[in-house]
This record gives structure tokens, sequence and C-alpha cells, in this order.
């Protein structure tokens, strides 16, 4: 379930996160606000569309005296800090105060608005989710990058805090950090059960528990950001020969990917994402050019490529080894041989404790989980510090939580500055970790694959019309030659 939140440089300025089904926005905050339920009659200004949200619910008022929030006589009222507020009555707003809409007793994100104010802020973020099943009982935070959400602030402790689940719920604990856990914005003393709306605040970073999962804010992280990775692609064609003819499999493909990306490819079968990998991958080379920091990869002579993974569906590992033995023998061999044994010993370690596979090092392959199996092979290739990733459905054949966890890592692992590029049939539920979408189309004119959209997740439902990732590839294949062209069209 790893993942990686980094703190930024904080802007001072009156934001709202408004969460509400799972999602967090962020909006600036201004002379006077009001918030209640959008209708055709009734425009607002911060708009919830939650039926229990009242028409004329609320307003934010920020002048030289401050923020406040005035309750405008809602039929559900607001809660202020965990506490109901009198109707027309100002509340000075201070950082971190919690403002909560509820649908009688609240039981899933869809039962509950959470309004945090904050005055000291990250200027940007991404919304993530952690799942809380069954199979999850402890979720810790801190700033070393063992933890499962590492927060990469100096302000975090190594070891800040911990979510977990006992017989009565869920809960949270500090452990002893020097900046504190804040629950509804008040300093926690002691471990302290959440309701559905609760919000944990770490410093800048708001986590808002919603029963069945968490949500929170993910940061780019500023110490990454100088790290100026660049694969571009740029394939004239790829063509393979027959006995009487040349049929080509990809034309005019020019995509340019950047550290710290994590990148979905999209398709329909035959619309070439695997020839599209094999070609970047110099396994099958194409006609064009393939750079890596400007350096041709087709052409580079010192070894460039070995800064590139792949990871297919099927792993080549042996059953009757364990964990530790073959993570260790992975690093012997990919590893400089100028490392000293207990240096590689440390990155061994390192990587097993990322992968959640240290409760595991002793099991045989054979006996792993699919999840678990998975995971190893991706640690197999990381073990090698690799820039770029390439995963041919990493998902494939593991349930959602183990896929959760998977991505989460990878999330993590691009979040620290390397490319991630993963071929899904199955995105939807992984799709908050994506940065970017390529979607690959078989032409019916030609029966050959182009590009019919790269870009931005949210430009790619907008684009597609649609919010469902998986939707897309069936828009796609029905109707190739018309995405291909409006791509062309509004992008090239």
């Amino acid at each position: 379930m790893a993942n990686t939140v980094y703190y930024s440089e904080s802007y001072k300025g009156p934001q709202l996160l408004v969460v509400w089904q799972g999602t967090i926005r962020a909006l600036s905050l201004g002379g006077e606000m009001t918030l209640g339920r959008r209708t055709p009659e009734n425009v607002v200004d911060i708009p919830v569309d939650a039926s229990f949200v009242s028409r004329s619910h609320g307003k934010f008022i920020c002048d030289e005296q401050g923020c406040f929030y005035v309750d405008t006589k809602s039929m559900n009222g607001t809660y202020y800090n965990g506490c109901a507020v009198y109707p027309d009555t100002p509340y000075r707003l201070m950082n971190g105060d919690v403002l909560h809409i509820y649908n009688a007793e609240p039981k899933s994100g869809s039962d509950v608005v959470t309004l945090i104010f904050m005055f000291d802020h990250p200027q940007s973020f991404t919304a993530q989710t952690i799942a809380l099943d069954g199979q999850t009982a402890e979720i810790n935070i801190g700033r070393s990058f063992d933890k499962d959400i590492t927060v990469g602030s100096q302000a975090v402790s190594a070891d800040h805090a911990a979510f977990f689940r006992d017989m009565y719920g869920w809960a949270v604990a500090d452990h002893a950090s020097v900046n504190g856990v804040f629950l509804n914005n008040s300093r926690i003393t002691s471990p302290l059960y959440m309701k559905v709306g609760d919000c944990v605040r770490i410093v800048d970073t708001n986590f808002v528990f919603l029963g069945d999962r968490i949500v929170y804010q993910s940061f780019k992280s500023s110490e990454n950001a100088g790290i100026g990775t660049t694969l571009e692609v740029h394939i004239a064609q790829r063509t393979v020969r027959s006995l009487f003819s040349v049929h080509a499999l990809l034309r005019d493909i020019n995509v340019t990917f950047h550290s710290g990306e994590m990148i979905l490819i999209l398709g329909g079968s035959g619309a070439g994402k695997t020839t599209l990998v094999n070609a970047i991958l110099g396994y099958e080379k194409a006609d064009g050019k393939i750079t890596y920091n400007g350096i041709d990869l087709y052409t580079d002579e010192t070894g460039l490529q070995q800064k590139i993974s792949f990871v297919p569906q099927s792993d080549l590992m042996r059953d009757f080894d364990s964990v530790y033995y073959t993570l260790r023998n992975a690093a012997d061999m990919k590893l400089p041989e100028n490392m000293s044994d207990e240096e590689i010993e440390k990155k061994v370690i390192e990587t097993l404790r990322l992968f959640n596979l240290d409760k595991v090092e002793d099991s045989l392959v054979k006996k792993l989980s699919g999840g678990e199996r998975k995971r190893l092979s991706v640690a197999i290739e990381y073990i090698a510090d690799p820039e770029v990733f390439f995963l041919d459905e990493p998902d494939s054949g593991i349930d959602g939580h183990y896929t959760i966890q998977l991505m989460s890592i990878l999330r993590k692992i691009a979040d620290r500055g390397k490319i991630i590029v993963i071929i899904s049939h199955s995105a939807n539920r992984i799709a908050e970790n994506f940065d970017k979408v390529l979607v690959l189309a078989k032409s019916k004119q030609d029966q050959c694959g182009y590009v019919s959209f790269f870009g931005t997740k949210e430009d790619a439902y907008t684009f597609f019309d649609t919010d469902n990732l998986e939707d897309i590839v069936g828009r796609v294949n029905d109707q190739p030659d018309h995405f291909i062209q409006k791509f062309n069209s509004l992008y090239r």
C-alpha cells in the first residue's frame, strides 16, 4: 500500500478543501462566497451537489479581519471541529479548521461533506486513496521511506503516526512525533477512533477517513523537481514482412515521457501496445528514434538501455527459491561489481520493505500469493535502480486489494523521479495513480496502430466524453479513425 507524499513550498492564502464521495477539490477563498446545492435557479460560489446540503447552506466571508463561516439556517446544519454551529453566527476560521455537513449518521463518503480550511498550504496536490479492506490492519506514516505512506517534509517525524484497526473500528495514533497529529484540528494525546468524514492532519497533509477508505493529498517532490529525465519516442513506422508484402503495425508515434510521471497505455487488441513497448525497449526496432535525455538508444554504445526495465506478465522465478534469495541473486547480478556486500545487503533489505515482502522473505516463491509474486517480479527489476519501468498488465491475475497495493508502490517510485509506464485493461480501480494516458487505436483504413490520444487523465475524460478509463477502450474500438483524426486536429 506504500505511497509517497512530498512536502513542497507552502503558499499562504485562504483555501478550502472540499471532500465528498472520495474526491478532494481545492478552492481559493476571497470576499463573500456562498455554499450550497446547485439547481438551475440557484447559483452558488461553492457548489456541493449532495441532497442533504441545503440550496443556501452557508457562506464564507474573508476580509481584512480574517475568514469566517456562517451557517445560513440550513436544514441539516454545519459542524465546526466536531461541534454544531449556531445559525447566522460567524465562526472565525483558523488554519486546519474542519467543517462537516452530515446526512444523519454517515456510513460512507456519500453521507458527509468535509470542508477543510487551510491558510498555509502547498500550492498543488493530487488526491490519493487507500482502501481499508479486510486484509489491511495498519497504515504507518512518516518521513522514513519504508513507511506505508512517506511524507517527505522535514517537519514530519521518521515514524510519525499510524492508522490501525481493532474490533471497534479504525483509529489514529501519534507515535510521539515532534509536530503532532490533529483530528478535526485538535491535537491528539492518545489513540482516538475515527468516524466517517473525520480529518486527520499531519503537518500540511490532510487525510479524510471515509469508512472503507482514506483519501488524502499527495504532493510532488520538490527534491526531485530538478531531475530532468525524458524519454522521447519518435516512430515513423514499425513494419513486419511476410512472404509477399510488408505490413505496418505502428505509424506516426510521437510522445515524450518525463521523470515523475506514471503513464497508462490503453488500446484494444491489435492496437499496438506491446509492439510499441518492444520498439522502445529495442527488442523489435522501429523506423524512428528513441532518445533518453537526448541520446539515441538505438545507436548508443554506453549502456543507457540498462536504465530501462521491463516487467512482463509472466515471470521466470524459481519456485523453490526463497523470496530473499531470489532478490539477493538479482542484486548480485544487476548491481555494480564495485558495490560492497554490505551495500548490496542494505539495498536488498530496503527493497523487501518497499515492496512489503519483508514479512515473507523466508517463504518459497511457490508459496506466495499472486499479489506477492507480482511484487517480487517488480522488485527484481527495481533492485538495479533503473530510471524507466515498463510493466505489461501487472494487475492481471491478482485481486483488487493487491492491485491497489502494487500501484501505490509504483506511484511511490514514480514520485522519486522515475518514469512508470503501464499497460492495463482494468484501469478504473487504479485510475487515481496516473498522470497521463496514451491511447492507441487500430485504424480500420489500413489496419495500423496510431495515437488516438496522449495527455492528462482529465483531458482524456473530456476528449472521449466519459469519466471512465475502461470506457475509452470501447469508444476507440468503435470509432478508431474518428478519434485518430480528432487527436491530430486538436493536438498536432
